[in-house]
């Protein structure tokens, strides 16, 4: 009998679209740096989001139970690991791409560089 969960998400099209931006949002507010490592996508977020993150990775894992998701919360970070099941191989950073720098960057605003928003910032990620 194969228990191995399916590597797919749940989510109907409008729900995706709104978690898709919610992830989005709390990137663009919150996220300060990201690094992969094979399966696993460490993501290091203000300490202010941390009741957000905790929600949306609520969801996060009724809908996508084949991510392994951990969350460490310290004196003013939090960070997020999530770990891509040892079967999705070199298509494990498709697997959370939404939570990466990069995504928010391809739907944050074009700002001038008179602005002061924090989405900017993102336009350029920083791989550690």
């Amino acid at each position: 009998m194969n228990t191995t969960q399916p590597i797919a998400c749940t989510l109907g099209a409008d729900d995706l679209k709104a978690r898709l931006d919610r992830i989005a949002e709390l990137a663009r507010q919150h996220l300060l740096t990201q690094r992969q490592e094979g399966g696993a996508l460490h993501l290091l977020y203000a300490g202010a989001a941390a009741p957000q993150l905790k929600e949306i990775v609520s969801l996060e894992q009724q809908c996508c139970a084949f991510l392994k998701f951990e969350i460490a919360e310290r004196a003013k970070v939090v960070e997020l690991t999530i770990t891509a099941p040892p079967d999705a191989g070199e298509f494990a950073g498709a697997l959370f791409e939404h939570f990466s720098a990069s995504a928010v960057a391809a739907v944050a605003p074009r700002c001038s560089t008179a602005c002061s928003c924090q989405g900017a910032a993102l336009t350029s990620p920083r791989s550690s």
